[in-house]
């Protein structure tokens, strides 16, 4: 789109010793000093001279196309100059025919992703925390989705464990039991077992006749994980969050397929029974250095399945889907835990799906645990977001109707915390401040609602048919109006960047950086009171083609905008 191949093909046609590698294409820090700036310091190395003689020397030899106007040397750089009627015509109209596909390149065509992420215990109602992984993998969807591959989305519903069977245990005294309820009597049965040994034996037992296939202890859990799972489903509906296949832990428990990854193990010499009659890996054997975390307990004495082992099957079961890619989003604590089953999948010849961790939500609560119960509820959080959102758009926009503000109110909320949570890489703790999040003014989300609200709001008022554009009509005439087409323009390197990385937050800063030239652009650049005809036209245009860059941006965050505001 910024013409960069045919830059760097003329560079190489002038040079035939150097490579495409070589030529590392930059913006320059001011509009001034051109729209691409060529660093000479490779292509001199290669040449043995020096950087400002190289970067002379390509100003005055190569030959470049018709999309480059001038080319200037600066220091050990090259400065090139677009010619801005025949660049940006063509960068306007490629924008306005690719529409919905406009940033996507089309590199997941014939393949297929499997995102597995979230997967709450079934035992109490998400945090915010957690709200965080569903974000990531939700992205991740939108965004391969995007690019064209054929995504399938999977939750793991671990409805399995010694966890579990205490929350079955104490459900089962009570009744009308509601999803609600479901933390309170989570905590009040891990406090139980662990004042009660007794207790604590009674769901080892239950977890046991699970495994044996009792019927009558199978409906019990399913009952039981069914309603926290459901209640869990509804909570992430309100942040755009879907799934496509829900996979349950109890599924993996005597596994056929179990016996050639125990064989392969005991081949490597990696597994024993311990002193207390458990199946355990020697993670050593498998090339792990560390002590800690060296062993890792598949069995029970009582010959139950520790999760690790269901686990290992369920990747298994992923692997066997032949996606070309296969992708976990898991929280940071639990990387080691990711890096031991690595270990023992790839002793038995498993490829292990890619990890991607995220770090914590920081609030003033501080770090949430579900066992202990003092956690900030992802309900609570959109709860009180949509409450302050409310309030904010009532008071900005009084003339809305009550319905009408209602709409808005739960689009900035989902807006504000989606944004916020994903413009920060995965790995980096998110310090999250709500209010600040739910401003219009700023590096918010709502913000970048307000900037979609307006464009629409400026086309709504043309009301009328925008002429077709005209290459010899048209014109770049201010610098805010070739800052908008350029920065438009690099849509499609930003999702190539995420896809690579498989991160969205590249998007997320890139859309918030496309409100802000918009913004300028809207102050500086009169759209319905144009000088002429063509100028007004034009405009109209570029509004068009910034409403859908950025609808398309927000739409891999998951961020839907509103018609009006």
């Amino acid at each position: 789109m910024l013409c960069y191949e045919s830059i760097i093909k003329s560079v190489i046609d002038c040079y035939p010793e150097l490579v495409p590698e070589d030529i590392q294409l930059g913006t320059p820090p001011a509009l001034e000093m051109g729209d691409v700036a060529i660093p000479a310091f490779i292509p001199a190395k290669k040449r043995k001279i020096a950087p400002h003689v190289m970067a002379q020397d390509m100003a005055q030899r190569v030959s470049f196309d018709e999309c480059v106007a001038t080319a200037t040397a600066s220091g050990p750089y090259l400065n090139l100059f677009f010619d801005r009627k025949r660049v940006g015509f063509a960068m306007l109209r490629d924008i306005l025919l690719a529409g919905d596909c406009w940033g996507a390149g089309g590199s997941g065509r014939g393949k297929r992703v499997l995102i597995e992420h979230t997967s709450i215990n079934p035992n109490a109602s998400p945090h915010v925390g957690r709200g965080r992984c569903a974000m990531i993998g939700d992205s991740l969807a939108r965004l391969m989705r995007f690019e064209g591959y054929d995504v399938e989305v999977h939750y793991y519903v671990n409805d399995m464990g010694r966890q579990i069977g205490l929350l079955v245990l104490v459900a089962s005294e009570l009744e009308g039991v509601t999803f609600d309820r479901m933390l309170d009597i989570y905590v009040a049965a891990n406090q139980r077992a662990k004042d009660d040994p007794e207790f604590a034996a009674r769901g080892y037992e239950l977890l046991v006749k699970m495994e044996a296939g009792d019927p009558e202890t199978r409906e019990k859990f399913y009952r039981v994980t069914e309603l926290c799972l459901q209640g869990q489903l509804e909570v992430l509906r309100r942040l755009n969050v879907s799934y496509d296949c829900f996979d349950h832990e109890s599924v993996y428990v005597n596994d056929p397929r179990w016996p050639a990854i125990e064989a392969a193990l005991e081949g490597r010499g990696a597994i024993f029974t311990d002193e207390e009659g458990r199946r355990v890996v020697d993670l050593s054997r498998l090339g792990y250095g560390a002590e800690e975390g060296r062993y890792f307990v598949l069995r029970r004495a009582n010959g139950s399945s520790m999760y690790g082992c269901r686990d290992l099957l369920y990747s298994l079961d992923k692997h066997e889907r032949n996606a070309n890619i296969n992708i976990m989003v898991l929280g940071e604590d639990h990387k080691l835990y990711a890096q031991q089953l690595a270990l023992i999948l790839d002793a038995a010849g498993i490829p292990a799906p890619e990890a991607i961790y995220y770090s914590y939500i920081r609030l003033s609560q501080g770090i949430m645990s579900t066992r202990e119960g003092n956690v900030v509820l992802l309900s609570d959080f959109l709860d009180q977001a949509s409450a302050i959102s409310q309030d904010r758009v009532t008071e900005q926009f009084p003339d809305l109707s009550e319905d009408d503000r209602r709409v808005i109110a739960d689009l900035v909320a989902v807006s504000a915390i989606r944004f916020a949570v994903l413009r920060v890489k995965p790995a980096k703790n998110v310090i999250f401040d709500l209010e600040t999040a739910l401003s219009f003014n700023g590096d918010t989300g709502p913000y970048m609602l307000y900037c979609c609200a307006r464009i629409r709001s400026i086309l709504r008022k043309w009301d009328r048919e925008i002429p077709d554009l005209s290459r010899e009509a048209f014109q770049v005439t201010t610098d805010q109006e070739w800052m908008l087409l350029k920065t438009m323009a690099q849509l499609p390197k930003v999702v190539s960047d995420s896809m690579i990385q498989h991160n969205c937050a590249p998007i997320a800063n890139y859309a918030l950086e496309l409100a802000h030239v918009f913004t300028a652009f809207y102050h500086e650049c009169p759209v319905l009171t144009a000088d002429n005809e063509a100028t007004l036209h034009m405009r109209l245009r570029l509004c068009e083609a910034a409403l859908q860059t950025l609808s398309n941006a927000l739409g891999i965050l998951g961020i839907d905008t509103p018609e009006r505001m």
